[in-house]
C-alpha cells in the first residue's frame, strides 16, 4: 500500500498529461500511486498513460461519457489506497 494517493481526473488536454504524469513520477519521494481517471476524453489520453506503463504506481480508469471534475475526482478518490490522498487539477 503506497504512502501517498495522487488523485487526478482529465478530459483531453493530452499534450500536457505527459509533463504531469512526468512531475510525479520524478518525484524524490516514491511510495505514491497515481490515479487518472479520463472522463471521456475524445483524445487518446490511454496511448499517454501507456508510455508509463512499465510503473504499476500509475492506474488508469476511463469513463465513456464525460460526468464532470467533481464525477471523476471523486471516483479516483475513492480508489486510492494511500495513507494520504493529494487531488491534481
Amino acid at each position: 500500500m503506497p504512502r501517498v494517493s495522487v488523485c487526478c481526473s482529465v478530459l483531453n488536454q493530452s499534450e500536457w498529461l505527459k509533463d504531469m504524469i512526468g512531475s510525479v513520477y520524478l518525484q524524490t519521494f516514491k511510495d505514491w500511486e497515481l490515479i487518472i481517471v479520463d472522463d471521456g476524453s475524445t483524445e487518446d489520453i490511454q496511448a499517454v498513460v501507456a508510455l508509463f506503463k512499465n510503473d504499476e504506481r500509475i492506474r488508469y480508469h476511463r469513463f465513456t461519457q464525460n460526468k464532470g471534475i467533481p464525477f471523476g475526482i471523486n471516483h479516483a478518490m475513492s480508489m486510492a489506497t494511500g495513507d494520504y490522498i493529494q487531488p491534481l487539477a
